[in-house]
């Protein structure tokens, strides 16, 4: 019996690590965490003591924000 995997890719519980969010927005780790403490960025959730996510839902949710933000 082969077990088939969930379909995440339009569920909110998706996170992304900071490599692979840095990878998807190319933006640095220095200006993720400034904007993060700006409250200018999603912040992320603690997964363990030294591991942090963030929801790609709310990633994709800050693009959309900024992209209609943009001026013509």
């Amino acid at each position: 019996m082969v077990k088939k995997l969930p379909d995440f890719s339009s569920d909110a519980t998706v996170l992304l690590r900071e490599s692979e969010l840095r990878n998807r927005i190319k933006i640095s780790h220095s200006t993720i965490w400034r904007m993060v403490r700006a409250a200018k960025f999603p912040r992320p959730i603690q997964l363990s003591e030294r591991a942090k996510g963030w929801r790609l839902s709310d990633i994709e949710a800050w693009l959309a924000e900024r992209q209609a933000n943009v001026k013509p």
